[in-house]
């Protein structure tokens, strides 16, 4: 006996009033059983899933879902996309590129957005679904460094001459996407102590040393 959850029990999407989906393929049955927008129909939406194939995409619709703030206070924002060697598409994402090609800041809020990154969940055999919910980020004093990856490119020659005394964490770190790198640099020059830079630097050796691209995927490790 098959007892396997659908994806609508897994997410209990039963209990979101507007619900919206867009770009989901033809053959998928999967939402046969709720009612949902399959093109923008309100102002925001309790539950928004958009169906994705590239990370290109995937960014693009996250930075329009919020600019155009189409989240619901508390709603959910979710995205389906084919996972590495499923039956069906020839297209796949990684799911650590689905985390960090967005670089979530330290508590996983994406672009300077209130939208956090919460959970990932199979869907079936071809499609995961990642999700973001709308919550609220706690007020912070205008003196605190910015989150903002991009205000950190000039640092990542700062991380590659730290790491010039260890040629295999070079490497490693030479081989990561841009979104990794700036990441990093982020995390430890976000810091305006000089000793807890210093301390970053050292943990960013450890996890680099154990094969891990970010911090969010070390602290995940483990998770199916």
């Amino acid at each position: 006996m098959n007892s396997t959850k659908t994806i609508i029990e897994k997410l209990n999407l039963t209990k979101y009033n507007r619900k919206l989906i867009l770009h989901m393929p033809e053959n998928c049955k999967d939402f046969e059983e709720i009612s949902f927008d399959m093109s923008i129909q309100d102002s925001k939406y309790d539950l928004l899933i958009i169906f994705v194939f590239n990370l290109n995409d995937y960014a693009n619709y996250l930075k329009e879902v919020i600019d155009k703030q189409l989240i619901e206070k508390n709603g959910y924002l979710y995205f389906a996309y084919p996972k590495k060697n499923n039956p069906s598409y020839k297209e796949y994402i990684d799911r650590d590129d689905m985390i960090n090609h967005i670089a979530p800041d330290d508590e996983g809020y994406v672009f300077g957005s209130d939208l956090k990154f919460s959970r990932m969940v199979s869907m079936d055999v071809t499609f995961t679904v990642v999700g973001f919910k709308l919550n609220q980020k706690k007020k912070t004093s205008n003196s605190a460094s910015s989150q903002c990856v991009d205000d950190y490119i000039d640092n990542v020659k700062d991380i590659i001459m730290y790491l010039k005394c260890n040629e295999k964490l070079l490497n490693f770190f030479n081989q990561l996407t841009p979104g990794y790198q700036k990441d990093w640099a982020r995390y430890v020059y976000s810091a305006k102590r000089e000793e807890t830079q210093q301390k970053r630097l050292l943990e960013m050796e450890t996890i680099l040393g154990e094969g891990y691209k970010s911090k969010d995927l070390y602290r995940r490790r483990g998770e199916v």
